[in-house]
């Protein structure tokens, strides 16, 4: 056994008696517990995997709008990573994707891919709020991606869609809500996943499977993303695409701009899709920015983030509330997503 991965079950298992002595939801603690010494699996769905499955309507029909107000509630505590308010949002989703029936994509067949991060430090540089390692502290926390996913008719393709779930929590007594960023991009990704999942229902299945991810700690580094890069859970080699939102919902409704690092068929494809549906869309290098395509794009898999082109209005800060959400473009942001994975992936 590789001493990483040694190093990494023991700081799981610590995660599990820390926890243990927190208020953290018994479930965290519970699945910390049955990962800890179990291997990551390739998942394939069996076949006539809908057969006699039924989900409401309420459930199928459920607008991304709802699931901003709820991840932004203040029990969520600003969804920081490591923190009960992180884990609090991590059990709304889990939730929202087992009522979807999807074919979960963790570890040991569970919906979490669990991983260490450092202690960190929050400090304000040009008026936002950043993270920074506390190289006094050299304690690690436990935190968590969450994977599921849509079969397909080829198991040996994927198709990724995803968007981070964590943002600031709570600095020198205020909240940090993080409506924008980035509660838009995962309701956004849910909203699709309602959509695609009624298609399935209707005998609609895409060629390959879709795996919807959400991130954790990409504030503090992309590192539920790199996580995933470095452990997948998953074939690399099986990525035909991954499509990331990131703080879609705020601004003009037809801006939005995109991060990429190559000229590829989806950079090609997103700028067809975004012009086809009234939107406009650029290609930006970022300027020192960036989100959770950048492990993948590392990784030589085609990867984008979409964003909305004033991005950066009041983002981390107590402002990004849900008065920085523009329901047209939220809408907007969706059926691109919708759209594009409609182009790629059927």
């Amino acid at each position: 056994m590789k001493a990483s991965t040694i190093v990494c079950k023991i700081l799981i298992t610590l995660g599990v008696i820390v926890i243990s002595l927190t208020t953290w939801p018994s479930v965290y603690a519970e699945k910390l517990i049955g990962l800890a010494a179990k291997p990551n699996v390739w998942l394939e769905a069996p076949k006539e995997y809908w057969d006699d499955v039924y989900i409401s309507p309420q459930i199928l029909q459920r607008r991304a709008i709802e699931d901003i107000r709820i991840l932004c509630d203040p029990q969520m505590q600003g969804r920081r990573a490591g923190t009960a308010g992180e884990t609090k949002a991590m059990v709304y989703l889990e939730e929202q994707l087992k009522a979807l029936h999807l074919l979960a994509m963790g570890e040991d067949n569970n919906y979490l891919q669990l991983f260490p991060i450092p202690t960190m430090r929050a400090t304000t540089i040009n008026g936002r709020v950043l993270f920074r390692p506390d190289i006094n502290d050299s304690f690690l926390n436990p935190a968590a991606n969450i994977l599921a996913c849509i079969p397909g008719r080829d198991p040996g393709q994927t198709v990724i869609i995803s968007a981070h779930y964590d943002h600031l929590g709570v600095y020198q007594g205020k909240l940090y809500p993080g409506a924008n960023d980035n509660a838009s991009g995962v309701s956004c990704v849910l909203e699709v996943v309602r959509r695609l999942t009624a298609d399935s229902l209707a005998g609609k299945s895409p060629i390959p499977n879709i795996v919807v991810a959400f991130w954790g700690a990409e504030e503090m580094g992309y590192l539920g993303s790199s996580y995933f890069v470095s452990q997948p859970t998953i074939p690399l080699a099986s990525i035909k695409a991954v499509i990331n939102m990131d703080s879609v919902a705020n601004g003009q409704k037809e801006d939005f701009i995109f991060w990429s690092k190559e000229n590829d068929f989806l950079v090609e494809t997103i700028q067809k899709i975004v012009s086809n549906l009234g939107g406009r869309i650029e290609k930006n290098n970022g300027q020192g920015h960036a989100s959770d395509e950048l492990p993948f794009v590392k990784a030589d898999i085609p990867a984008v983030t979409l964003l909305s082109k004033q991005w950066l209005n009041k983002n981390h800060t107590p402002a990004d509330d849900l008065t920085q959400i523009n329901e047209e473009k939220l809408e907007l942001a969706t059926d691109i997503l919708y759209a594009l994975v409609q182009e790629i992936a059927y």
